[in-house]
């Protein structure tokens, strides 16, 4: 199993990616790219002595939060140099209506952030803002890039306000497929949920799927889905949708996936009151609590569900084979 866990309602990062190139000045190919949501393809930046500068900005489908990261991905044709740090700045922006105000500059070479090599030798710079902002523009002095060409993937930022409290996000190889399974402690003009799929890396997502959103809710809500033709190696996220249009997105989950198996497997774990058993078709099963007190017993078929247990007290569970003695875990919450 993959899991992403996290600590109380609202602790969740929601990660947005810009959807929209506002400014692009100096030589820029392919500048929408560097704001398609997807880190397998990017704009180029090819910075010109005669301007002596060149700038991309891009625009975030939601206010970013002040003081939870943000930054770009970026690849260079050679290993980025303290010269071409130098020569770069990140700025943010906030736009309403017609005015547009800069808010904080970064110098690439700055303490301020953190750099980190991705697969295929992208770099992910970023920092955190002291401020909220909707734009972040990148500009190269042209006379420090040293001719160099600069791959911009994508810009990201951290969603504020959370349209969504998402508190779990994890994935399950089942014998019917990887299994999702996600919580929010509250939602906010949700739409939908929009499961998406990358084999890859760096991640080109596909959608999958679509589960509907409670809406606007104060209390927790769980979510499944199940993905019944993974890859060897899958990697998930979900993408969220208000009513009005905007986007946001968890973070990224990976999960292994082998050939169907007999081993006897239960979903979605944490639950709330219903569960999938997973199975060779006909195996008997019983279910213990920690004590080892069986408390209930049923028959797993291919996919067997969902299977009532409302009636138990929070805490954990095992599913037991009868035949084989094989166990799986349960967690039940109230």
């Amino acid at each position: 199993m993959a899991s992403l866990l996290l600590p109380g309602p609202g602790a969740l990062a929601q990660v947005q990616y810009a959807n929209k190139v506002v400014l692009a000045e100096g030589t820029v190919s392919d500048d929408a790219k560097a704001a398609d949501g997807n880190l397998a393809t990017n704009a180029t930046i090819k910075p010109s002595l005669l301007l002596g500068y060149t700038r991309l900005r891009m625009s975030f489908p939601s206010t970013a939060a002040a003081g939870k990261e943000a930054g770009m991905y970026l690849k260079p044709n050679v290993l980025i140099s303290a010269a071409l740090l130098g020569g770069a700045t990140l700025t943010t922006y906030y736009t309403q209506g017609a005015a547009t105000t800069p808010i904080d500059s970064y110098q690439l070479s700055s303490n301020l952030l953190s750099l980190s090599i991705q697969a295929a030798g992208i770099s992910r710079i970023s920092f955190v803002p002291s401020q909220e902002f909707n734009q972040i523009e990148l500009v190269f002095a042209s006379a420090l890039a040293l001719g160099q060409d600069i791959e911009v993937y994508e810009a990201f930022s951290t969603v504020s306000p959370l349209p969504v409290s998402l508190v779990a996000f994890q994935g399950q190889a089942t014998p019917v497929g990887v299994a999702l399974s996600w919580a929010t402690a509250s939602e906010r003009n949700a739409a939908q949920f929009v499961v998406e799929r990358a084999a890859n890396a760096p991640m080109s997502f596909l959608a999958i799927g679509q589960v509907p959103c409670t809406g606007t809710s104060t209390q927790g809500q769980a979510y499944t889905f199940v993905d019944p033709r993974p890859a060897p190696r899958s990697y998930y996220r979900l993408r969220q949708l208000d009513h009005d249009g905007t986007a946001t997105f968890s973070p990224v989950v990976a999960v292994q996936w082998a050939a169907p198996a007999a081993a006897l497997c239960a979903y979605p774990s944490p639950t709330t009151g219903a569960v999938h058993v997973a199975g060779a078709a006909g195996t008997r099963f019983s279910i213990f609590d920690q004590l080892g007190h069986l408390v209930q017993r049923s028959q797993a078929s291919q996919d067997l569900g969902p299977l009532d247990v409302s009636g138990l007290p929070g805490g954990f569970y095992f599913l037991q084979d009868e035949a084989t003695g094989q166990r799986t875990r349960l967690w039940k919450t109230n």
